[in-house]
């Protein structure tokens, strides 16, 4: 998020421009995020111009589902005590766009127990990107096994 006001800084400035990247939860639409909006920002609302808003809908998929299944069997069979469970991500991936044509689609993955998940999620998109091995061994483990098991 950025925010750009004024020309001085002893100087008030006459008006401020905000950049925000909202990401919303499945069901939320433009609507319910400018109620939020302004709920928070109150009486100054009246003197706000939303100049942009995006177009991108929050998407998932229901559990239950023969793919949803046949993950939670595989991951049960490579990892004894797990317990798949739904987790939303506030990034994007493609599967919104197989959503759309009603495409089931899961972002789903499992990683080495080595690597604790909040250092796991720093190394996404960063300056030391990188996969473990253990992480790697799981994922071909998984793929492969999800793959065998649903399509025969």
């Amino acid at each position: 998020n950025i925010a750009h006001s004024g020309v001085k800084v002893n100087v008030i400035p006459d008006s401020a421009e905000v950049d925000i990247d909202i990401r919303t939860l499945p069901g939320d639409d433009t609507e319910a995020v400018r109620k939020m909006l302004r709920d928070a920002i109150g009486d100054l609302w009246k003197d706000v111009e939303v100049v942009h808003e995006g177009s991108n809908p929050a998407s998932s998929s229901p559990m239950g589902t023969p793919l949803w299944d046949t993950l939670t069997r595989v991951t049960k069979s490579l990892i004894p005590d797990s317990t798949t469970v739904p987790f939303l991500i506030v990034g994007a991936t493609d599967a919104r766009f197989f959503r759309r044509k009603g495409v089931v689609s899961y972002g789903y993955g499992l990683m080495s127990e080595k690597i604790p998940f909040g250092q796991f999620a720093k190394m996404f998109h960063g300056n030391d990107e990188r996969v473990d091995q253990e992480t790697l061994r799981l994922m071909s483990d998984l793929w492969e096994q999800t793959a065998r098991a649903f399509v025969g």
